[in-house]
């Protein structure tokens, strides 16, 4: 009786082990969970020099484990993604992980820890750790040597016709210049084409403010000159020139990141003093144009608690933001359609650039701002830049966030889109620790 009593007590414990394995995690906010989770190679020692073929990722997935999609991306000198051919030398081997590459996934495909019982192909070189502010970890592993990997693709990309898509939104750039949009699709969005185009436009005096100029889509041209394809990301690399009078006169960097539920725009380069001095009271608008958003709300960092509300003319609200200030942390612009598509857009200087910013809010039915598709600017909203450094280095950096539906108050969300949950790193011949 007693060895029954024995192998049922050990069957009882096998079977409550088991299920205290497999238990489900609980689900993440929509927002969270295409989040893309950046991990620098110098925080993962244990790979570094590993030849970049031989790494790959994994998780739990029901109660398995599986190859989980992710890219390595490497990196230059100048902190902007490698690119063979470009001006920037690369940071590192071109051929094995380095401390200055970065290892890309999503926070969805985290998921519980890996057990004794959860074999694999290939040697598990280290255990990632993912825990949100409630305490909840999730877990991925860097892996060497494993023949397995996922065939997801989160980004798709063709670079012969410009065209960029996602679960999300979809995007076709003009083949002649990457500044303007040929088309801008949301997935899920009620309504025609909700985005018509990025606008830029730089107005400045030539020698004196007595030769106003401004410059447009039409005189900012971004030729692509290369691309990464990840299914995390895909980068476009440009090559963005200034032409007055069609001749040119500014040559900057320019790289174009598409995410999963996300666009960022980032341009670095050095203004030549000599053309700096030729520029006189310089200012820089950076907006998005949208098409007919008649009756979505806007917000914006530091302004009103009450939103404005898109009517093609300029209301009190309104006119209280364009005279609202902005900070360099705090400069987040939230548009909600209420048509299944919120859009949240952010700013950022790199290096020493930092020049005072503030909002660029137009709403109206028939004005015109070409180059675009639709009249009216129904919103245009986005940033007015009013200087340059006068010599040196000019970097800046703008995000533009997509989904269903922001939930929560928007002073909270524009952290969260931002903030990466805390990130533990072990190899795992030596992970003995838990989660608090």
């Amino acid at each position: 009786m007693y060895p029954r009593l024995l192998v049922l007590l050990l069957g009882f414990l096998i079977t409550a082990n088991s299920m205290a394995t497999t238990l489900p995690l609980p689900s993440l906010e929509r927002q969270e969970a295409f989040k893309v989770i950046t991990i620098e190679g110098e925080d993962i020692p244990v790979a570094l020099g590993s030849e970049l073929k031989d790494l790959s990722l994994a998780a739990i997935v029901d109660n398995v484990m599986e190859p989980v999609p992710f890219q390595i991306d490497q990196y230059n000198e100048g902190g902007g993604i490698y690119f063979e051919g470009w001006d920037i030398p690369l940071a590192g081997n071109i051929h094995s992980f380095d401390a200055a590459d970065k290892l890309l996934f999503l926070y969805k495909d985290a998921g519980p820890r890996r057990t004794a019982r959860d074999v694999y192909d290939g040697e598990v070189l280290a255990e990632i750790m993912l825990e949100d502010a409630a305490g909840v970890a999730r877990f991925v592993y860097l892996v060497k040597g494993s023949r397995l990997r996922s065939d997801e693709q989160y980004v798709r990309y063709s670079s012969e016709l410009g065209f960029v898509e996602t679960d999300f939104y979809q995007m076709r750039y003009n083949p002649g210049n990457h500044l303007k949009w040929d088309d801008f699709q949301a997935t899920n969005f009620v309504g025609e084409r909700p985005l018509d185009s990025m606008k830029l436009r730089l107005n400045m005096g030539v020698v004196t403010s007595l030769v106003p100029l401004e410059l447009n889509n039409d005189d900012l041209v971004a030729i692509p000159k290369g691309e990464h394809i990840g299914p995390i990301r895909t980068t476009t690399q440009l090559d963005l020139t200034m032409y007055y009078l069609e001749v040119p006169i500014m040559h900057l960097s320019m790289q174009v990141h598409h995410y999963p539920k996300s666009v960022m725009y980032d341009v670095r380069g050095v203004i030549p003093e000599f053309r700096r001095m030729l520029m006189d009271k310089p200012y820089l608008n950076m907006s998005l144009d949208a098409n007919r958003l008649l009756g979505s709300t806007v917000r914006m960092a530091n302004g009103p608690k009450e939103p404005g509300i898109v009517d093609g003319s300029i209301s009190a609200i309104e006119e209280q933001m364009r005279k609202t200030s902005f900070t360099p942390d705090n400069n987040w612009f939230w548009v909600s359609t209420l048509r299944n598509l919120d859009v949240v857009a952010f700013l950022n200087y790199l290096g020493d650039f930092n020049e005072p910013v503030s909002p660029y809010i137009q709403d109206d039915l028939d004005k015109e701002d070409p180059p675009e598709v639709f009249l009216g600017q129904l919103p245009n909203l986005g940033y007015t830049i009013h200087s340059f450094p006068k010599q040196g280095f000019m970097g800046l950096v703008v995000s533009i966030y997509f989904d269903e539906g922001m939930s929560g108050e928007p002073e909270v969300f524009t952290k969260q889109l931002r903030t990466a949950p805390e990130i533990q790193v072990r190899p795992t011949q030596v992970s003995t620790w838990a989660p608090r």
